[in-house]
């Protein structure tokens, strides 16, 4: 996993230009917050940490939760891969729900174009 997240780190372009002022976060709930990596031409970085249990956000009045226009998020790397022994995890946001972050785990999400 650490391997991983340094790879991830290094190799994607949003994180890898650390510019200053590219990043904002808010808090999500206890134990729960959101860091919004702004990358170039809308494509930013979103990374969910929940280290409570799992939060359900209807409606979600965050607005770093938003994503660029014309796109929706998918995910870019979870700490519930399989590899790592987890469960797998299918994307937080959903039309029927709003918002479901699992809990004691951690997301990085990458906008795609709809």
């Amino acid at each position: 996993m650490h391997a991983d997240l340094l790879k991830l780190r290094r190799d994607d372009p949003t994180f890898a230009a650390r510019r200053a002022g590219g990043v904002d976060g808010a808090v999500l709930g206890p134990g729960a917050f959101v860091l919004r990596h702004f990358g170039a031409a809308g494509d930013d970085r979103l990374v969910l940490v929940n280290l409570g249990t799992d939060l359900h956000l209807d409606p979600a009045p965050e607005p770093l939760l938003a994503p660029p226009a014309g796109a929706e998020w998918d995910v870019l790397w979870s700490s519930e891969d399989p590899r790592y022994g987890g469960g797998g995890t299918a994307g937080p946001e959903s039309p029927a729900e709003n918002w479901r972050i699992a809990g004691h785990a951690a997301l990085v999400l990458a906008p795609r174009p709809v």
